[in-house]
């Protein structure tokens, strides 16, 4: 996709995002006052304590005094002073380059969401983070707060792509690896795997302490399936093709596209977190503003 950072976030919808909040429930205790010590580790002097080395970690923090010692990477952390953590998962798997009458894929979708999110953590001076996943952990960009890390986040964005299959199981386990505290995880997916395999693995993230949010992204037109030839399709991600009449199936498919947001969405309700639809649309911040404001008037 490679587009370029300044497209994803248009300066009108940049003006509007300042009456929006996106927190985690389980936020440090004055988070709409003012800046608070946060348990929460971050890179400020105060040392806390160590952890292993995760890809995509800044460097300068690692301990080579530990290293020559046991042959094993650490990372040094710190208190820092934050509202909250807002970890950002982004698939970019080949599923996600569907394209139907929009101008954008379901993952140019996502990335503008990501963009957005990663824009209201920057104006709550909030420390997040971006992750993209396929197969595995594609692309890891560690917390930070600030213009200048909100300009890193952009460009990660702006050079994602995508590549290869969804392998859920792998990719969060690795991807989801290196948060280890209470704050806000935001998962950016068409989920096309079955929810009884991926809604536990998120699960994990609730079980620890973590706010959750998953967020489904769709295409309208993978549901309506508006086709009245016989027509060949071809799985985004792997060789398989298959060859069909759509009137014959048009019902069953519906029934079934349904049947899997309604099960994505009970699964992750029952596990204690938000799951909100979001149908690819070239007003791709009106949906995800709508979201917002009904989470924010929940949880206050």
């Amino acid at each position: 996709m490679s587009t370029p950072a300044l497209q994803l976030l248009p300066a009108d919808i940049a003006d509007r995002l300042g009456a929006l909040e996106v927190f985690s429930r389980f936020r440090v205790e004055g988070f709409q006052h003012s800046l608070n010590r946060s348990p929460s580790k971050g890179f400020s002097s105060d040392f806390l304590q160590h952890r292993h080395y995760f890809q995509g970690d800044n460097l300068k923090f690692l301990n080579w005094r530990l290293y020559a010692k046991s042959e094993r990477l650490f990372i040094r952390e710190f208190e820092e002073e934050t509202n909250t953590r807002i970890s950002l998962l982004l698939d970019i798997s080949s599923s996600m380059s569907h394209k139907g009458d929009n101008s954008f894929t379901k993952l140019e979708f996502g990335v503008r969401l990501a963009a957005i999110l990663s824009r209201l953590a920057s104006l709550q001076r909030d420390s997040f983070s971006l992750t993209t996943f396929n197969t595995s952990s594609d692309a890891h960009i560690p917390f930070g707060s600030g213009p200048a890390h909100f300009q890193r986040v952009l460009m990660a964005l702006a050079a994602a792509a995508p590549n290869g299959a969804t392998d859920f199981v792998k990719a969060l386990t690795i991807a989801t690896a290196p948060i280890r505290y209470k704050g806000l995880t935001i998962v950016i997916s068409d989920f096309m795997d079955d929810p009884q395999r991926i809604v536990p693995l998120l699960a994990r993230l609730r079980f620890r302490g973590s706010d959750l949010i998953a967020m489904q992204v769709f295409d309208p037109s993978e549901r309506s399936m508006e086709l009245t030839n016989v027509i060949r399709f071809h799985d985004l991600e792997g060789p398989e093709v298959i060859t069909v009449d759509p009137t014959l199936i048009q019902r069953e498919y519906h029934r079934a596209f349904d049947a899997h947001q309604e099960e994505m969405r009970t699964a992750c309700h029952r596990s204690g977190f938000d799951h909100i639809v979001l149908p690819v649309s070239d007003d791709f911040e009106t949906a995800l503003s709508a979201y917002l404001r009904r989470r924010n008037a929940i949880s206050t």
